[in-house]
Order: structure tokens, then C-alpha cells, then sequence
């Protein structure tokens, strides 16, 4: 979604500054050279340290000592809560210090119009397969002028994100359709080989309304 349809890099470059604050050995650059496409979780797992929740919502102190009536004790941050502070970063960086938005990018508002006929019903024709959670992602959509389709697989869908092909799998079975039968449109670069042995194509690249998942 995000470099498919979306333009969000104003956005995401906010929220990893604003995420260095907290972690200060964060190096923007890399992260932003290599995060594409990946789950915020897995993301904030590689770049901040941020463990699963059972793993990290551990108190600091466990031992209280007799010396201190109230001894601090602070709680690393879990998943969930560092994942949803930094998608909801994305969205309220992404228009700060004149930043342009969240953006449509050129040629998809003519390629919805093509798929608005095919994206509802019993077997909708296209699905949209991200990386992103669902409130995030549904937050991008609108801002950036985007119909969320019928058929959408979110990273909270799948126990395991792109490039696993769990989420093209998901978004074919939400179409009715065998996998094996549909194109996809993915992230960058235009083409690429995908574990599901399908050819993804970023939907920019030609103007054409089709049955796959992207």
C-alpha cells in the first residue's frame, strides 16, 4: 500500500524522528533505506529492540528492598503500544512543518475509478494486501482520498508479513480466487520475484484495471 498507492515517506520520516528521541542510536538513514514493506512490528523489533509483549511488559525492579518505600519501577515498552505510537506518528507528522501529507500517488485515483466496479460483492476483484495494521492503514487510505476495497488483509491478519506470501494467500481467498491465477501489485521495485512464485508489479507502472492483490 504505502509506495503503491500512498506516498506516506513524509510521514514515516517524521514518526522515526520523533521515534530517535526515545531511541537514540537509531540511524533514520538505514532504517529508511531498509524498512520498506516490512510490519511496524518487526520493524521496531530490528531497529528500537522492542520485544513481544509477554517478553517485555517486565518490571525493571522485582525486588523491592526495605530502604525504599515506594522503589521506582518503570516497564519497557511493549508492542503494542510502541506500534500504535508510531503509526498514529506517521499520520500527525506526516502534514507538520509543512510537510505535504499523506498523498495519493500519480495515476491511482484513475486506476480506483477502473476497480470501483469489481471491488465489492460476494467475489470482489482486487484486494489490497499491506503491512500496515488496519487502523493505520485505514487512516492512510482516507486521508490520501483512497476507497478501502472489500478485500483487504491487514499485518494484524497474518501471523507472518511480506515477503512471506501469507498475505497474498489471505487477500486470494478473500476474492474466492486461486492465488496461482491472479497478478499482484507490490511494493518496490516495479517487478519482483515474490515467495508465492507470483511477478509483482507496482500498479503505477501501467495504467490497467485487473483482478489481483497489491
Amino acid at each position: 500500500m504505502d509506495g503503491t498507492l500512498v506516498d506516506s515517506t513524509d510521514g514515516v520520516v517524521g514518526a522515526w524522528e520523533l521515534f530517535k528521541e526515545k531511541y537514540p542510536l537509531l540511524d533514520v538513514t538505514q532504517v529508511l533505506s531498509s524498512s520498506h514493506g516490512v510490519r511496524t512490528v518487526e520493524n521496531l523489533r530490528r531497529f528500537c529492540g522492542v520485544e513481544d509483549p509477554e517478553e517485555q511488559e517486565v518490571s525493571a525492579l522485582t525486588i523491592a528492598t526495605p530502604l525504599l518505600t515506594n522503589p521506582p519501577v518503570t516497564h519497557l515498552p511493549t508492542m503494542q503500544r510502541e506500534a500504535k505510537r508510531f503509526e498514529e506518528a506517521i499520520v500527525t507528522n506526516s502534514t507538520r512543518n509543512g510537510r505535504r501529507g499523506i498523498l495519493a500517488l500519480p495515476g491511482v485515483p484513475e486506476i480506483m475509478a477502473e476497480l470501483a466496479p469489481v471491488s465489492k460483492g460476494p467475489k470482489p476483484r482486487w484486494a489490497i494486501c499491506t503491512s500496515a495494521t488496519n487502523t493505520y492503514a485505514t487512516a492512510a487510505l482516507q486521508k490520501a482520498g483512497i476507497p478501502k476495497p472489500e478485500a483487504f488483509v491487514a499485518s494484524e491478519d497474518v501471523q507472518k508479513g511480506k515477503p512471506e506470501p501469507d498475505p497474498y494467500l489471505l487477500g486470494a481467498k478473500k476474492c474466492g480466487v486461486d492465488p496461482q491465477e491472479l497478478p499482484g501489485r507490490g511494493g518496490c521495485p516495479s517487478w519482483r520475484e515474490e515467495r508465492t512464485g507470483r511477478r509483482v508489479q507496482d500498479p503505477r507502472a501501467a495504467h490497467v484495471a485487473y483482478a489481483g492483490t497489491a
